[in-house]
């Protein structure tokens, strides 16, 4: 395994007050934050890993990455105890075991399947390459009471692959609501989230006819599904507060968050459709200058959740832009048990991926090797 760099112990004062927090087993009260970097050793192999910060999959485990190569038609695989490049298990485009022309999305099912998702269709198939299923995402079971100009998305599946959750796509208004689909009994499901609702205020579309077509640029806030224990959490990047969702009681829960350094959503008022790329572009970077926050980091080790936001500044001319950082603990009831501002640690938002052995690892491309700093929070 290779090790690399630097590391650094940073204390920080004062960062949650009250009597709820200092009643908490660990309030974070002060806060020390260190930080390393390793480096993934990946033999004489490229490793495409290293390349993009975005598609990289985690097991329920966290010893295992996964990540789907388009290019190559290889599933890179990374023993994330030893820090090791295990394989590149190849993938046949055509045949009986074709996962599909341009399959431009991977996700784990359970320990053993992956699903390739293309356009309108989803291929599962097993860990050795073998073709188990082909799913058609277009099926009028799968529409019934869908818009005709709306789709299903594939967010992730259940364990056992039989469940597949989809957001809905629509090209002219945000539908934040969530499709169960249950593919065994040809069922679905309707899972309404309205306090999401307001994704609708932060949508900026641009479309042109030039030419004798249509072309169309859309930005939006995220809506993401990540698992915790035996429950879903629904969330997105505009808003501090969740959805969790329990797939055995069939109950879904609004779970409020509350900060105190930053605001707890978007709330700002913009033009959705716009004439001109200049004019979205200019109300992208206004929404961007509202608080945004990333996913929760669920530390089994100290029984925490991590979660960074931030919010860009102005653009002074031609600088690059800056932005303010911001780390919360909460417990397992989302409670924020500790917050701090940490622009002067991170410069930018730390690309963090997963919590493993109580460090947060946050993605580095380091002269091309997959690398992660590694940051703990006591």
């Amino acid at each position: 395994m290779k090790k690399l760099v630097f590391i650094l112990f940073v204390t920080i004062l004062d960062s949650c007050g009250g009597k709820d927090s200092e009643n908490t087993a660990n309030s974070y009260a002060d806060m020390t934050i260190s930080m390393d970097t390793v480096v993934v050793d990946s033999g004489n192999e490229i490793l495409m890993a290293a390349t993009q910060s975005y598609s990289h999959n985690i097991n329920d485990k966290v010893d295992r990455l996964y990540f789907w190569d388009i290019q190559s038609y290889n599933l890179e695989v990374v023993d994330l105890d030893e820090m090791v490049l295990l394989e590149k298990m190849p993938y046949e485009k055509e045949g009986p075991n074709g996962v599909g022309q341009y399959p431009y999305q991977m996700m784990l099912i359970g320990d053993d399947k992956v699903a390739f998702v293309e356009w309108n269709q989803i291929v599962i198939a097993d860990m050795n390459g073998n073709l188990i299923k082909k799913v058609k995402m277009d099926e009028e079971w799968m529409k019934e009471g869908l818009g005709e100009k709306e789709s299903l998305n594939p967010l992730g599946f259940s364990d056992d692959g039989s469940t597949v959750y989809c957001t809905i796509s629509n090209f002219e208004r945000l539908n934040s609501n969530i499709i169960q689909v249950d593919l065994e009994n040809k069922k679905t499901k309707l899972i309404e989230l309205p306090e999401y609702d307001k994704r609708e205020n932060f949508r900026v579309t641009f479309k042109s006819e030039e030419g004798g077509g249509m072309s169309m640029s859309m930005t939006y806030p995220s809506l993401s599904l990540d698992r915790h224990q035996d429950k879903l959490i629904f969330w997105s990047n505009a808003f501090n507060a969740l959805y969790e969702y329990d797939p055995e009681a069939d109950s879904l829960s609004y779970r409020t968050i509350t900060n105190t350094l930053t605001p707890n959503e978007k709330s700002g008022t913009y033009q959705n459709d716009v004439s001109t790329l200049e004019a979205m572009t200019e109300v992208r970077q206004q929404i961007q200058q509202e608080v945004s926050f990333s996913k929760l980091f669920w530390d089994d080790q100290n029984k925490v959740f991590y979660r960074f936001a931030h919010y860009n500044l102005p653009k002074i001319a031609d600088e690059a832009v800056k932005s303010k950082v911001f780390i919360s603990i909460l417990n397992n009831d989302f409670e924020v048990i500790g917050e701090k501002e940490v622009t002067e640690i991170f410069k930018s938002v730390p690309t963090a991926q997963f919590v493993k052995d109580g460090k947060i690892h946050a993605y580095l491309n380091v002269d091309d090797e997959l690398g992660y700093i590694r940051i703990g929070v006591n």
